[in-house]
């Protein structure tokens, strides 16, 4: 794993991908806490942070691209596989990587605070616990477009898909607030979410066997639920719907300023659940 992470986080640095993404990254976050901090006379770092996440949804996509896919392309995720070493501490060692790329821009960040203090007050302890929830975010959204790359041999379709399955997770919350709160709105809502759980099943074993019963599995069993006891869905899409998105737990943390171990949880799941993923899609090469 870490002879891996080692080669892959020098390939980073070595390529204009890895530079590109912290460069923006800063840019883009630094011209507006010009603007809110220094203009704006202020010490809070949340409303930059809060920008970082657009910066996140375009840049991520293009940093992971070439993770997973580029191997595929070139055939170079044959050797890795050959390699006497178990295929999730390759892909542990390459998220690593990916990571380490993301932690410098979050580390430059880390200096704002202080920065800050020379002209105000600065409540440390909110700004880094908010620099800590904008790290867990993009580790957990790098999670999901490293196990996006590996469904692809095209960067330009590994990219453009990242970015469109972002987009998504941002304007989840915001559909699911328009549908009504009745249980037959819920219903067809985790039924869609359902459909998508048996293509994600799909897309990662290739087994139809597997995405069908996926699908029949749940949806059945939301049947039953909305049959017997319709009441206990009504209302619950959009609560899920904001669950469920990484972009809307950090934005809620931005707007009332807490610490929401439930929000750290959901990132730190994105992660758990990519990986895996990832690992499994992997697998399943090795064996073929």
């Amino acid at each position: 794993m870490i002879a891996v992470f080692k080669r892959e986080f020098r390939d980073y640095m070595h390529n204009v991908v890895g530079w590109l993404f912290i460069a923006v990254l800063l840019l883009f976050i630094s011209i507006m806490s010009a603007y809110y901090n220094f203009l704006g006379g202020s010490t809070d770092i949340t409303p930059a942070l809060s920008f970082g996440e657009f910066v996140l949804i375009l840049m991520v996509p293009i940093l992971c691209m070439r993770s997973m896919t580029e191997d595929r392309r070139n055939r170079t995720d044959m050797f890795y596989l050959s390699l006497p070493v178990k295929t999730g501490s390759v892909v542990l060692g390459k998220y690593l990587a990916l990571l380490a790329v993301f932690a410098i821009p979050t580390g430059v960040l880390c200096l704002y605070p202080l920065i800050f203090s020379l002209y105000g007050e600065v409540s440390f302890a909110a700004s880094y616990a908010f620099l800590f929830s904008f790290f867990l975010m993009g580790a957990g959204i790098i999670a999901l477009c490293m196990f996006l790359s590996s469904l692809t041999d095209h960067l330009v379709v590994s990219a453009v898909v990242g970015v469109g399955v972002l987009v998504l997770l941002y304007l989840f919350p915001i559909v699911g607030s328009l549908l009504p709160e009745s249980a037959l709105a819920s219903y067809i809502g985790f039924a869609v979410l359902a459909l998508l759980l048996a293509l994600l099943a799909y897309l990662t074993t290739r087994n139809l066997a597997v995405s069908f019963v996926t699908a029949a599995v749940l949806i059945l069993a939301l049947s039953a639920i909305f049959i017997w006891r319709p009441s206990a869905l009504a209302g619950t899409f959009p609560l899920f719907a904001v669950s469920l998105s990484p972009f809307a737990q950090f934005e809620y943390m931005a707007l009332y300023g807490l610490f929401d171990i439930r929000a750290i949880a959901v990132f730190l799941s994105y992660v758990v659940l990519f990986v895996f993923l990832t690992v499994q899609k992997a697998d399943r090469k090795r064996y073929l």
